[in-house]
């Protein structure tokens, strides 16, 4: 069975119209909180703070602590390195900073398989070119769906804020903890729907302990406390991790100073 110029160009149009929209070619970026901080205005000579970043990612992060200290310095906050003489003490720790990828090939190989079979009996009018215009379809289109594939760089950063107070502060508090995990979801729109689910490139494994802990703590201090947690997100197809860190980092300083 011969299959002609059009029956190929066919598939490649479809290819192009159902793909175009999954590939993002130019960088996406997104931030959240999961709960707003708010803080007590003071006078400008009040506004001394010490920060303070961990990192337990396993990633190498050089500039999230520089860029947050510009920033707050920026906003008319005076850094210093005793804590004792801060009005606020900021302390972050990167949780995890990783990479996923959509799977793609799958989904692509069903919608261009389908779109292949209708370009077949189009041109054939013939079983077998129902056939032959699928599977060929399909061999496309999971081509197609694995070139297009988004590379997304995730990064979660728990933010601790205690600010001085000149009264007594009793605090009770109670919490069960548990692991910090984040929901991917398919990009919005029509052309995505044909996308793959979003898995870790780091492999297939997971750990969850399915332990819950509970703590109750009472105390005196002079510092109200309070807690949140930040994720922030870079997505492109092809990102690499020298380009998605410190894009992560300028997007997690900002969120993190912005509290101030």
């Amino acid at each position: 069975m011969k299959l002609t110029t059009n029956f190929i160009a066919g598939v490649a149009v479809a290819s192009s119209l159902l793909f175009t929209g999954c590939a993002t070619t130019e960088l996406q970026t997104q931030s959240k909180m999961t709960r707003s901080v708010f803080i007590t205005p003071v006078k400008k000579s009040e506004r001394i703070i010490y920060v303070d970043v961990k990192n337990t990612s396993g990633q190498d992060l050089n500039n999230l602590l520089g860029l947050t200290e510009q920033k707050l310095t920026n906003r008319g906050y005076k850094l210093t390195d005793d804590p004792d003489i801060a009005k606020y003490i900021l302390v972050a720790n990167v949780l995890f900073a990783n990479n996923k990828k959509e799977n793609n090939a799958a989904g692509g190989a069903f919608a261009l398989g389908a779109a292949g079979a209708g370009v077949g009996a189009y041109n054939s009018n013939s079983a077998g070119g129902v056939v032959a215009g699928g599977l060929i379809g399909a061999g496309i289109g999971a081509l197609v769906g694995k070139l297009t594939e988004d590379t997304i760089y995730q990064m979660v950063v728990d933010i601790n804020v205690k600010e001085r107070t000149d009264q007594k502060v009793f605090t009770s508090t109670g919490a069960n903890t548990g692991q910090a995990k984040v929901q991917d979801s398919r990009r919005s729109g029509f052309m995505n729907s044909f996308g793959g689910a979003v898995r870790s490139n780091e492999g297939g494994g997971s750990l969850n302990d399915n332990i819950t802990e509970s703590s109750n703590q009472h105390y005196e201090t002079n510092f109200i406390e309070k807690n949140t947690r930040i994720f922030a997100e870079a997505t492109k197809m092809n990102l690499e991790l020298a380009e998605a860190l410190p894009i992560l980092e300028k997007k997690m300083s900002s969120q993190i100073a912005g509290i101030f």
